[in-house]
Parts: structure tokens; C-alpha cells; sequence
């Protein structure tokens, strides 16, 4: 199980968001109000995972301890708008939410980005046994372009939302439509329908 770890200077405010997760039915394994507690934090809990956290610290910005994660680690910056742009630029790995945030897309977005990465191992781990493998698959068949565009516009809503690129908006919407067995078409519907409740 991937950890997560919430950051932010506020103490308080790093109890809100840990108390939501966890009554949400996430194990937080840790908080921190600096930068240099998030890392140590990090160090202590091996194996990857997710940091949540505010976008300045009095000793470092998100941006920079972004660069200091191991691979293993991302990082969602929940910030106001105008805060989005300290310290950081965009890269693999850091994501976005906006603030004032509903703690319902709080859970969403955590719950997507662990499911992001844990569906990236599963493709790098299905690529590898592919290469070894010998054996052709069949092509797939063809979506209808009214499909496509579905599709397209699930992906963008991902896009938007979550501060995702295109490919893992769509890794997200194969592996969702693998776990429930459903068509990635159906996937993508349920997508768009959920930004309409």
C-alpha cells in the first residue's frame, strides 16, 4: 500500500485534510509543517506513495521537494489559483487541485492519482512480460468516432480537473474500465456523468 503523507505549514489545517482522508478509509502515515519534515517523513515510509501538501513552507516551496522525492513519491499542491505558480513548474509526478476544494474531490483526486500509479507498475509489469513473451495479440477493433469523441472529452475532463496529461487520463479511464469490467466507452461515460452531479 502506497503511503500518504500531508503537508502543510498550518497544523490545522494538515488535521483537516488528514481527517478527511481517514474518514475516507485512507491510512495517513504521517504530517509535517516544513519541508525538511516532509522528507524525513518520506524516508520513513519507504516504498512510495503520495504527498499532499501547501505550496510554500518556510523552508523550502513544493516545487522543491517535489525534486527531492524519490520516483515512487507524487505530490498534490492544494493552493488558491493565484498560488498555483510558486516555486514549481510542471512536471511527472506533481499535480494540482485548486482551493476552496469539497473534500468529495479531495477523495476523488487522491484515490485517482494512487490508482494512476498503481495502474502504471501493472502496465510496465504487463510491457515487460509482453517483450518476453512471443506471442502476437489481436488488433482491437475500431471505436465509432461518436465513441472517440466521448472518450476524448472524459480524458480532457481528467485533464482539468486533475492536472493530468493526456496519456495518464487515459491510463486512468483503461485501468477504471478494467477493475469494473467495462468498456473503456462506458468508463468514459460514467466519467462525464459524475462531473454533471
Amino acid at each position: 500500500m502506497r503511503s500518504i503523507i500531508v503537508a502543510f505549514p498550518d497544523i490545522i489545517h494538515a488535521n483537516k485534510i488528514r481527517d478527511v482522508l481517514l474518514q475516507s478509509g485512507y491510512t495517513v502515515r504521517g504530517t509535517a509543517t516544513s519541508g525538511s519534515m516532509t522528507l524525513v517523513q518520506v524516508t520513513s515510509n519507504p516504498g512510495g506513495g503520495l504527498v499532499i501538501c501547501g505550496p510554500l513552507f518556510p523552508d523550502m516551496s513544493a516545487g522543491h521537494i517535489q525534486t527531492l522525492l524519490p520516483e515512487d513519491y507524487d505530490m498534490l499542491v492544494l493552493a488558491s489559483s493565484g498560488a498555483m505558480n510558486i516555486g514549481y513548474e510542471p512536471r511527472d509526478g506533481l499535480y494540482t487541485l485548486a482551493l476552496p476544494l469539497r473534500s468529495k474531490d479531495l477523495v476523488a483526486s487522491v484515490q485517482m492519482l494512487l490508482d494512476t500509479r498503481q495502474m502504471t507498475s501493472n502496465i510496465m509489469m504487463s510491457e515487460m512480460r509482453r517483450t518476453e513473451s512471443p506471442v502476437k495479440e489481436a488488433p482491437l477493433p475500431k471505436r465509432s468516432p461518436e465513441d472517440q469523441r466521448i472518450i476524448e472529452r472524459a480524458k480532457a475532463l481528467l485533464m482539468n480537473r486533475n492536472q493530468m496529461s493526456e496519456q495518464e487520463a487515459h491510463r486512468f479511464l483503461q485501468k477504471k474500465s478494467m477493475d469494473n469490467g467495462w468498456k473503456l466507452i462506458d468508463m468514459a461515460k460514467a466519467v462525464l456523468k459524475s462531473q454533471d452531479a
